[in-house]
């Protein structure tokens, strides 16, 4: 990423980051983006920001695209008859934008950006960058995308929070609303906090608390330009964090915890794995792919402190008890407030089956670290059959090796 060249205090143009958009690199500044550019048709703009440029004969000099005009491969383009508003939202990956950067917006009651009909890329491209002032909480409080049915499965969303290098929420939006496989049927649907609103379109309303700045990548696991995609991202300032009732502490984080990976009979998975702090475990999705049904058996225990002892706290006496229904979900699929049930589907190769349970109504939490566990399938006590409570005993049913996504939300502070 090429630096900022120009002080936004003495000048209102910089030169964006390669690949970004202007709002993205005007809002890494703490600064809304302003359509319209002016040239004046020479090269004096892009030397005032450091870019000394030779003018080219190839007509590369007029505006052609909706990322122009910008600096790519050491060529200063699209400087010429350029419209009256370029687009502040369109980036190319090769391109560092020159930028239009407007009034201080760290205090913008309310923020967020939208894209339409944009290629998925396959390489990861930021779509929203904000900053606020000192003293104040952004919280991003709504996501919605969608896509062709393969662009949507294969869409990455990455949430950068503070400075952060590495995301602390790395998602499919599938699977951040519950949907395992990809499954059309069921829409619409939704809940306050996740749903579908149509066969290739889901949403989430998570409250995601930042207090410097956020940034917002998308990507196709494919690693290949993909579809028509659409997405809007959306925040406030200084909203409170609020559930069940209790107020979350202004340093509160939200982090996305996922295992994905293959489980042996009766192994386990900690699914929330936050060695020390304060907390709350907010949400939980679970994603199987499996031999057979058995895996159901298996029981979700939490442990607090960290290093409690088994079986800690009993949190379902089995995996569809844990999900709100009962006997393998003998009632079929449903999606309520709390949990649901987005999948199921048996053949002879097996079976494939997702859910997601919120911790909102009967919160979770915690201060001296939290595990939370779920076990792939369980055993049944050798005197009273009772399950659960004992590591080892008679299997119940004939649990297979299985294929698990999961996906935990949980807030730190």
């Amino acid at each position: 990423m090429l630096p900022i060249l120009a002080s936004i205090t003495t000048v209102a143009y910089i030169l964006g980051g390669r690949g970004d958009s202007c709002s993205v690199s005007c809002g890494r500044i703490g600064r809304s983006c302003i359509p319209k550019i002016e040239t004046n048709e020479t090269l004096a703009l892009f030397k005032s920001l450091g870019i000394d440029c030779t003018p080219q004969k190839d007509g590369s000099d007029s505006w052609s695209k909706a990322e122009h005009p910008g600096y790519t491969h050491g060529v200063c383009v699209g400087f010429n008859n350029i419209p009256d508003e370029a687009r502040c939202e369109s980036y190319d990956w090769a391109t560092s934008r020159v930028c239009n950067c407007g009034d201080d917006n760290t205090k913008r009651p309310h923020f967020g950006t939208g894209h339409s009909g944009v290629k998925l890329p396959g390489n990861e491209t930021a779509i929203f960058e904000h900053t606020v002032a000192p003293n104040t909480v952004g919280v991003m409080s709504h996501f919605w995308a969608t896509c062709t049915a393969d662009c949507i499965q294969s869409s990455r969303i990455r949430y950068y929070i503070d400075g952060e290098t590495t995301p602390s929420i790395d998602y499919n939006p599938l699977r951040a609303s519950g949907v395992g496989f990809n499954d059309t049927a069921i829409a619409p649907w939704g809940t306050k906090w996740i749903g579908s609103g149509s066969k290739r379109a889901y949403f989430h309303n998570f409250k995601i608390p930042f207090t410097k700045s956020i940034r917002i990548t998308i990507q196709s696991d494919t690693l290949r330009d993909q579809g028509s995609f659409y997405i809007i991202v959306r925040g406030v300032l200084n909203a409170p964090i609020t559930i069940s009732g209790v107020p979350l502490p202004s340093n509160a984080k939200l982090l996305l915890q996922k295992f994905e990976g293959t489980v042996q009979p009766l192994e386990w998975v900690n699914v929330t794995d936050v060695p020390t702090g304060s907390g709350l475990h907010f949400a939980s999705s679970l994603i199987v792919k499996s031999g057979n049904m058995n895996f159901l058996e298996g029981c979700y225990h939490s442990y607090t402190p960290y290093n409690e002892v088994f079986p800690g706290t009993l949190l379902s006496t089995g995996t569809e008890d844990y999900f709100d229904s009962a006997w393998y979900f003998d009632a079929g699929e449903f999606q309520m407030p709390v949990s649901g049930f987005t999948h199921l589907n048996k053949s002879s190769a097996g079976v494939t089956w997702s859910a997601y349970r919120f911790h909102e109504m009967d919160p979770l939490p915690f201060d001296s670290g939290l595990r939370v566990v779920w076990r792939n399938g369980d055993v049944l006590d050798p005197v009273t059959h009772a399950k659960c409570y004992n590591q080892a005993g008679n299997k119940a049913g004939n649990p297979t090796v299985s294929e698990i996504i999961s996906y935990s939300w949980v807030y730190v502070w």
